[in-house]
């Protein structure tokens, strides 16, 4: 007569497959990101190289999304002092008047279910604020064509008669005369934006060179900052700016969106803009384009020189750094 099981034993054989099954899922669950984040680099290796294939080509990288919110009647962030960094007035309550951070309490629970919750707390910690200048607003606009950027609304799908001049109208066309829908967007899927030209005064997402992050960041775009002091001295903020003007220049952090010039061409540029898909949309997971602003002489013989600088990804990695998340997982 065969010997049946015990409770105990029973109990032990279920608790071991529960045992593997949790190690499992857990093993896939990293093997899955590893393989989001290995597409990621390859993404962001192809964003780079089109870029700057189709600059070649084309010389004009037009409609990127400013990481910023439309301000009051559309218009990105003005203000501050011109062709200066503001490294501490990044956002007001929110995120609206400042960087991309959701949408507004002021929206109802389901835009705040749908719509993502802004730029990654990485990124945003890397990010500060700088006014161009007439110069700069005049050479972003001829040198390197980018005469236009996609704002989003810091009211998402709210009715425009409920924020007057927060929201806009789906239905007739805005700034360079175009419709910006759904796909336009800081959300890729959901958020509202609107298209507006690149003027003077204007603020924009910058990297901030004061953190370390954004100091390693400068450091792989070419800028050595900040190793003339000993160690463990510090650099008050008009020293750090000096140092970025004097090793090329700020570099302003701008996203890729669909509406961007570059996408949609076969030949020189992406069919489309990708995503960083291990972000899983829970934060803004566009790749983001870096642009130096390079001044070259001074005084009245000056010219600003704006020049594509590299590619980050949706955390603010940069290639390197992006490869070195991988090995570390």
């Amino acid at each position: 007569m065969k010997k049946a099981f015990t409770l105990i034993e029973l109990l032990m054989v279920v608790a071991i497959i529960g045992i593997i099954s949790t190690l499992a899922v857990s093993k896939l669950s990293g093997v899955r990101e590893v393989a989001a984040r290995k597409v990621s680099l390859a993404n962001q290796k192809a964003v780079e190289r089109s870029v700057e294939t189709y600059l070649v080509g084309e010389g004009a990288l037009n409609r990127l999304d400013s990481l910023l919110y439309a301000g009051d009647g559309g218009v990105p962030l003005s203000g501050g002092t011109e062709h200066d960094f503001d490294f501490t007035t990044v956002s007001t309550a929110e995120g609206r008047n400042g960087l991309y951070m959701g949408p507004s309490a002021d929206a109802d629970e389901y835009v705040r279910e749908q719509y993502n919750s802004g730029l990654s707390p990485e990124l945003r910690n890397v990010l500060c604020l700088y006014t161009i200048n007439k110069a700069q607003a005049e050479a972003l606009n001829t040198r390197l064509g980018l005469r236009y950027v996609m704002a989003a609304s810091a009211y998402a799908d709210m009715a425009e008669t409920s924020f007057p001049g927060q929201h806009y109208n789906k239905n007739r066309p805005h700034g360079d005369g175009t419709v910006p829908n759904a796909s336009d967007g800081l959300d890729p899927d959901d958020s509202f934006c609107v298209a507006t030209v690149v003027t003077n005064s204007m603020r924009f997402a910058a990297v901030n060179p004061m953190t370390d992050l954004g100091r390693t960041i400068y450091q792989a775009c070419g800028q050595e900052l900040m190793n003339t002091k000993s160690w463990g001295e510090s650099y008050t903020e008009d020293e750090v700016r000096a140092e970025v003007a004097a090793s090329g220049g700020p570099l302003l952090a701008f996203g890729l969106g669909d509406s961007a010039s570059i996408v949609g061409k076969a030949n020189a540029g992406l069919e489309n803009a990708p995503f960083a898909t291990f972000a899983q949309k829970k934060h803004y997971s566009r790749y983001i384009l870096l642009i130096r602003l390079k001044t070259i002489g001074s005084g009245s013989v000056s010219h600003v020189l704006p020049e594509f600088a590299g590619v980050l990804d949706c955390e603010g990695n940069t290639l390197r750094a992006a490869q070195h998340v991988i090995k570390r997982m």
